[in-house]
């Protein structure tokens, strides 16, 4: 089955925004000693995807990760998972916001023990209650709307406008027009724009980032849970344990170490280990 127009103009317009906001990620990643991860061939996971397995197992193929310690040959420690997407109609944005969630939320969990970053950056057109959905979610988020992008390429000369009821072969002269090979200087000048005119925002997520993998431990409150494990059938009994529970027993023993990880941002680590050895293990891992 043939593409439709759109979606050929479509997909141009999503690899030109890609490609767009590699450039701040890089010169962070650069900055801070991190590998940069994008679609495209690498040693250490072989073929072209960028795929992570999350904590059930399930495959997820994503746009960027930043890693510590990573190298062509070897996979580092993630600190950052952030996805790209560009939406032209308001009516698939909840869809995209979920299926982002969906996909780097079970990576994280896990790598818990480190917290990654979670970003998306977004073009196009996204509800507010799409944007507001990712961010409650704990997903930093920056968004440059579909005008915008627009804008940008009709100040060179080049149209990307289209909607729902744009004829296919108005948007295969669009298409045509906009991806010829001569207009390479034309699309540097549109990212320059697009980067300059977004700097605030693209900036503050830059330092959102930045916070994030150059955060400070705070406080560690360590809580070593003793005690002899009591079983009881129902309600009653117990609390008839609980109000009966006046000192510690003899026989107690170690049920848990529990290790709470307060950072300068506000990132909260917070883990239960039942041996001494993990939870001395994590402390160092986390100098």
């Amino acid at each position: 089955m043939a593409k439709s127009q759109s979606h050929t103009l479509g997909e141009f317009i999503g690899a030109f925004f890609e490609d767009l906001m590699k450039k701040p990620i890089r010169e962070f990643a650069d900055k801070n000693g991190l590998y940069f991860d994008t679609v495209g061939p690498r040693k250490a996971r072989g073929g072209s995807k960028l795929t992570w397995t999350d904590i059930h197992g399930s495959k997820h193929d994503l746009d960027f990760v930043l890693e510590k310690g990573g190298t062509e040959e070897t996979i580092g420690q993630p600190i950052a998972f952030i996805e790209l997407a560009w939406r032209r109609y308001t009516k698939h944005s909840k869809n995209k916001a979920q299926e982002i969630s969906g996909a780097v939320n079970p990576i994280c969990e896990k790598y818990k023990l480190s917290k990654p970053f979670k970003g998306a950056i977004l073009s196009g057109q996204f509800t507010e209650n799409s944007l507001n959905q990712l961010k409650s979610d704990n997903f930093h988020v920056l968004y440059i709307p579909f005008e915008s992008l627009v804008q940008a390429f009709k100040d060179q000369g080049l149209d990307i406008d289209f909607g729902e009821d744009t004829k296919e072969s108005e948007l295969k002269k669009k298409y045509a027009a906009v991806s010829k090979k001569a207009n390479k200087l034309l699309l540097e000048k549109v990212r320059e724009e697009i980067l300059k005119t977004y700097k605030k925002e693209i900036d503050q997520f830059v330092s959102e980032l930045s916070a994030s993998y150059n955060r400070k431990i705070k406080t560690i409150c360590i809580l070593p849970l003793h005690g002899k494990r009591t079983e009881v059938a129902d309600v009653e009994k117990a609390i008839d344990f609980i109000n009966g529970y006046t000192e510690i027993p003899a026989d107690q023993q170690l049920e848990y170490i529990e290790v709470i990880v307060t950072y300068n941002n506000g990132t909260i680590i917070q883990c239960q280990f039942k041996e001494k050895d993990e939870a001395v293990d994590f402390l160092e891992k986390i100098k």
